[in-house]
């Protein structure tokens, strides 16, 4: 398979790519994927992993199509996320841009350039949300913007599961509970979660491989614990 992962230097996506890796071309894209010369030298990834350095808001057609070479996408995995943990009262229209424009605007930026690509590949989409963006869950102080980010997130999944349907694109939102990342220290400092990077990793292409190609438009919690 061809596939896209966002957020690829570190923690889960880190993870996923070295995982898929192993058998499939990904396209591994990050602001900072320096972390990827080391790994391409160390495991057999040489031929498979493509670290594309890049930001997903600013990411053009024509970056699009010079980064990624083939013809057609099996899969796009929008991981990259940005969290602020700060009191509601406290938060800037500033932060307000930065949330949304990782967490939502790069999404929408990336399942808008690779439509062509994924239709070609009868391909699908998974968006990697969060349990704190699911209506009911237990929320917490200073996650306010980050959970609402996630949130319309899980809305975005459910409104373009029919909108790409007639170009035979399935997407998901798989709406994470706490994983061991840096992204849960900063939200949770000295929390320990019971899940690991690579065990979530290997949960969601376990996913990709089977029951997403039965599902479409499903928002699915993923988590043994919230934090």
């Amino acid at each position: 398979m061809n596939i896209i992962v966002t957020g690829s230097s570190k923690g889960i996506g880190l993870e996923l790519v070295k995982l898929l890796g192993l058998k499939h071309r990904v396209y591994a894209i990050s602001r900072d994927v320096s972390i990827y010369d080391q790994i391409l030298k160390k495991r057999p990834y040489s031929e498979n992993i493509i670290p594309i350095s890049a930001d997903v808001t600013q990411i053009s057609n024509l970056d699009f199509d010079s980064f990624i070479d083939s013809p057609g996408i099996d899969v796009l995995i929008n991981n990259a996320g940005f969290l602020i943990n700060k009191p509601f009262i406290e938060l800037s229209k500033e932060d307000y841009r930065n949330i949304m424009d990782v967490n939502f605007y790069g999404v929408v930026n990336m399942i808008q350039l690779a439509k062509n690509k994924l239709s070609i590949a009868k391909g699908q989409v998974v968006n990697i949300g969060s349990v704190g963006g699911l209506q009911g869950s237990s929320k917490f102080p200073g996650l306010s913007i980050y959970s609402s980010s996630k949130g319309a997130l899980s809305i975005l999944t459910e409104c373009l599961a029919v909108e790409l349907a007639e170009f035979n694109i399935k997407i998901n939102c798989l709406a994470l509970g706490a994983v061991q990342t840096e992204m849960l220290n900063k939200a949770f400092p000295n929390y320990k979660a019971e899940i690991s990077a690579s065990e979530m990793a290997d949960y969601i292409v376990n996913f990709i491989i089977s029951s997403s190609k039965l599902s479409n438009g499903l928002v699915i919690p993923v988590k043994k614990s919230n934090p």
